[in-house]
């Protein structure tokens, strides 16, 4: 008799893995891909399918994915929560097995029942449960990664967002190359063991069967710091020597006959960019030439404050962070066809760490303050409170986090995306998503996109170019490009630099105009308004 087995995606949010929509984890396609090679019959839900009514197939087993270890705010869909889990797991009339992140870190806080937690490798547990009848929590073997790798990627079609705006999270390595010395504190990679690296060969393999599918968004990322894949020296120095021919050959691969649609990267180390200036120069020339617009490097900075860089082992100090910064910026923030620039970095600060003192936050606000002094541009400022699988860490200064995070939302943020979208940039290819009132929310699908807000209620599941009217702090304001003057909302109208609420009126009541003369002799007397319209218009 076939075991069949029923899978539930409940996302995953890890430090260097994303799995909540429009993303897909490796986790759920590596469990379809042992079942594929066992001989075992599955079915795919996501848990906002499950939300929206959809039933879990009344198959002999269940196994759960999820665990959000980084949380966030979500446009598209939430991670299952713990109580959605146990009321899952105690629903299920067959065996309940929970796995991801939140089984191997977490799951003190879930009450199941006699169902097992798989801590280990949930592929290789499912492979020997369908082929033996017992599960065993181990670690998979290399050639089981990238065989299970290849023959999960059919999983995508049974994904909601699937072809679009589906994005695969591509794996790259597990842990990170600093493990030999424990790591940051709070990290959790390094409790995968030692650094272990996908091929190059399955890579491109399971990038390109994704594609023959037609599947056309990626990330490579599930790797603690881009330019330490397969680098040398790996297990003899924190800092190993980054190796462009490797991933020269990936990006070829992949890009073999075109770039897909989206292709963007993870974290990176700025300690190993500084240690490594010539290496990693050739790599961002190789992430500018084959990855598509809106790529962004997040950095982990964590701390300004040298005290907490020290009792926490953090991986770089703000020398190494502020030289990365300006190599990223040299090498990516030429702008794309999609209105982004081709790679920018981000930048991760973590609060509530060991050392953490009132004047942490002063000297991580002076390290920003540098940044904007230079000219240099930051895609993202991350803040988030420490969230680690220790559980002796207790945040002490709370109102100066929040302090500190309103001020760089005030101070930084809205400055950066003045000038990495200044007014007037059009966006291509904005995916809209999600309608809120009179609000229809979009973005790029990728890599940490920027949210547009669009003021007029339009239709979703589709993709539009947008012209950058306003900043916000995190969001930009914009428009329909080309602008529909004779038929746009005096609301939307109203958003136009220069025209504001009482012109708004004054053009909707002269309305059709026949051309854009005729348009530009009617708000003459604004120098703002005419700038950004000329040029942008459509009559029909």
């Amino acid at each position: 008799m076939v075991t069949r087995f029923a899978i539930l995606d409940g996302c995953v949010d890890e430090p260097s893995c994303l799995g909540v929509p429009p993303y897909v984890s490796p986790y759920p396609r590596y469990i379809a891909g042992a079942l594929e090679d066992a001989g075992a019959e599955w079915r795919y839900l996501t848990i906002g399918q499950f939300r929206s009514g959809v039933e879990i197939p009344d198959l002999e087993h269940l196994i759960i994915v999820g665990g959000a270890l980084v949380p966030g705010k979500y446009l598209r869909g939430m991670p299952a929560s713990t109580n959605e889990i146990a009321r899952i797991a105690g629903q299920f009339r067959g065996k309940v097995y929970v796995a991801g992140p939140i089984a191997r870190f977490w799951d003190r806080k879930i009450e199941v029942g006699p169902e097992e937690f798989i801590r280990q490798d949930a592929d290789a547990f499912v492979y020997d449960l369908a082929k033996t009848g017992k599960g065993n929590d181990r670690r998979r073997t290399q050639a089981e990664w990238e065989r299970w790798a290849e023959l999960g990627a059919t999983l995508i079609k049974h994904h909601p967002d699937f072809p679009i705006p589906l994005i695969a999270e591509i794996e790259l390595m597990r842990s990170c190359v600093r493990s030999f010395m424990g790591g940051c504190s709070f990290c959790t990679d390094v409790l995968y063991g030692e650094p272990q690296f996908r091929s190059e060969r399955s890579i491109v393999n399971e990038v390109q069967r994704m594609r023959a599918l037609g599947l056309e968004r990626f990330r490579l990322g599930a790797i603690s710091c881009t330019f330490t894949y397969m680098a040398k020296g790996v297990g003899e120095t924190e800092t190993p020597a980054p190796n462009p021919k490797a991933w020269e050959r990936v990006l070829k691969g992949i890009c073999n006959p075109t770039k897909p649609k989206a292709l963007h990267t993870d974290n990176a180390n700025p300690a190993v960019m500084r240690a490594h200036p010539v290496e990693t120069n050739k790599i961002l020339n190789l992430l500018v030439e084959y990855c598509t617009p809106g790529n962004v490097l997040s950095l982990g900075m964590e701390s300004a404050d040298e005290a907490v860089i020290e009792a926490n082992r953090l991986n770089a100090t703000p020398g190494d962070v502020i030289e990365a910064i300006r190599m990223i910026n040299k090498a990516g923030r030429a702008r794309g066809d999609n209105g982004m620039p081709l790679l920018l970095p981000g930048l991760n600060f973590v609060t509530g760490l060991d050392g953490e003192s009132k004047d942490t936050f002063r000297k991580n606000m002076e390290f920003l303050e540098k940044v904007v002094e230079e000219g240099l541009l930051l895609r993202r400022i991350n803040i988030r409170e420490v969230a680690s699988w220790r559980r002796d860490f207790r945040p002490r200064h709370r109102v100066e986090a929040r302090r500190f995070k309103q001020k760089v939302r005030e101070r930084i943020d809205r400055r950066m995306l003045m000038d990495i979208v200044p007014t007037g940039t059009v966006m291509g290819e904005v995916y809209l998503e999600r309608v809120i009132g009179n609000v229809t929310f979009g973005r790029h699908i990728g890599t940490y996109p920027l949210l547009v807000g669009i003021p007029d209620r339009l239709p979703i599941d589709r993709f539009v170019d947008a012209i950058v009217a306003s900043h916000g702090e995190r969001s930009v304001t914009a428009l329909e490009h080309p602008i529909r003057i004779n038929r746009i909302s005096m609301r939307a109208l109203s958003e136009i630099p220069g025209i504001g609420r009482r012109r708004a009126a004054s053009i909707v009541r002269a309305r059709p105009f026949r051309d854009e003369r005729e348009l530009l002799d009617r708000i003459s007397d604004s120098e703002d308004a005419t700038s950004f319209l000329k040029g942008n218009v459509g009559f029909s």
